[in-house]
């Protein structure tokens, strides 16, 4: 990647410099070239490719340079956006999490309540049966991370899938999610456009004397835990 956009850099920087090289010799053939002479007249031998190449130079420089400060402002711009709503994203799981755990202890005090009650054997069956059903949905045990795991939650308790506001809460953590994934990519295209830029011809001569840096890609952090892998 960098190979090739040096070279396609040298390209436009030699296009630009041909360009300006012809314009060069129509300002010396309008102002300095007699009446009487046939060819232009320059101020030294060769002036018009030397400024001509020289002015390449200096405005590939230039558009180089505010390019890369605006990359720049753009990283930390999406960066800090980034950080935001993952901020948001854990207040939404967050929200998920203590709705399952109040769920939970509701349930739990209605079982004790049915105890409670009756004590004959088709009862005491039912209350099995109904803690069994809630088995995996144990304190220890929940903890959503995702909009697909506190989906498929509330799938199992029809009082929760029909309820409206868990269904908005369910959508705005799917919709942080996807804003997530995008500031990600988005992120990392700058940041590629970026370490590319500064590779570019001219630009890579005064790279290390302007600090312009390779920055790292974002990646994403994944803890292994010992109960993820049961140990």
């Amino acid at each position: 990647m960098k190979s090739k956009s040096v070279f396609k850099s040298v390209c436009v920087f030699v296009g630009l410099g041909f360009l300006l090289t012809i314009v060069w010799l129509m300002i010396f053939s309008m102002t300095i070239t007699p009446d009487d002479a046939e060819m232009t007249v320059e101020p030294f031998s060769g002036a018009s490719v030397t400024f001509g190449f020289a002015c390449a130079l200096i405005a590939n420089f230039i558009y180089q340079y505010n390019s890369a400060k605006s990359l720049e402002q753009r990283i930390y711009s999406n960066t800090s956006s980034l950080e935001s709503i993952k901020i948001r994203n854990r207040d939404l799981v967050d929200k998920a999490n203590r709705l399952i755990d109040k769920h939970q202890k509701n349930e739990k005090e209605s079982y004790i309540d049915i105890a409670k009650a009756s004590y004959t054997k088709k009862e005491e069956r039912h209350e099995k049966n109904t803690k069994d059903r809630l088995k995996t949905y144990s304190d220890e045990d929940v903890l959503v991370t995702s909009s697909q795991e506190f989906g498929k939650f509330i799938n199992d308790f029809p009082e929760l899938s029909n309820n409206q506001n868990v269904k908005i809460l369910l959508d705005e953590i799917i919709n942080s999610e996807n804003y997530l994934s995008n500031s990600k990519i988005e992120l990392n295209r700058c940041i590629e456009s970026y370490n590319s830029l500064i590779h570019q011809f001219p630009l890579t001569l005064l790279r290390k004397p302007l600090k312009f840096t390779d920055k790292e890609f974002y990646r994403e952090e994944v803890q292994i835990t010992d109960e993820m892998l049961g140990i």
